[in-house]
């Protein structure tokens, strides 16, 4: 599975519709009142985007393993974005992405990797500056992307 594989090639696992949304429907108790995480591609230009459920699905179960819960391809512009939708837990989420890069980025040669993580609330101030996320965002700038987050939906246009 790489990038330049996936470029201009139509699989059973790519489609080009002008919406492609994931969602984190799970409810862990009974005070999560329907804060269903979502993270949406707009994709107007219909470019072919794969779709790949990770945690649970496309990489088994093994412990002491943990992944996030999405990989998204654009296989049109190369661009591989690993999603994790989570409660409050961003460094956990942090952790999950970034064990799953380290797991498929030789597979994903030629792709700009992203991390997006979808939160139902975020409780820690001013993580900017935390020295986890910088690192992160650092770790992701070796793959020439980036990191955004947010709460509840987070949306953005390919």
């Amino acid at each position: 599975m790489s990038c330049d594989n996936f470029k201009n090639h139509k699989c059973s696992m790519c489609d080009n519709r002008k919406i492609i949304a994931v969602i984190d429907e799970k409810k862990k108790d009974k005070n999560d009142k329907c804060k269903k995480r979502k993270y949406t591609l707009n994709n107007q230009s219909q470019k072919y985007i794969c779709t790949i459920r990770l945690d649970d699905c496309f990489v088994p179960n093994e412990k002491g393993r943990e992944k996030c819960d999405y990989l998204i391809i654009n296989c049109d512009d190369n661009v591989a974005y690993f999603v994790e939708l989570k409660g409050q837990k961003i460094f956990k989420a942090i952790e999950q992405i970034t064990q799953s890069i380290r797991l498929l980025s030789d597979k994903l040669t030629g792709c700009k990797i992203n991390a997006r993580i979808v939160l139902s609330e975020v409780n820690t101030p001013n993580l900017e500056n935390n020295p986890k996320i910088q690192r992160f965002e650092k770790l992701l700038r070796g793959y020439n992307g980036n990191f955004a987050k947010g709460t509840i939906q987070l949306e953005e246009a390919v």
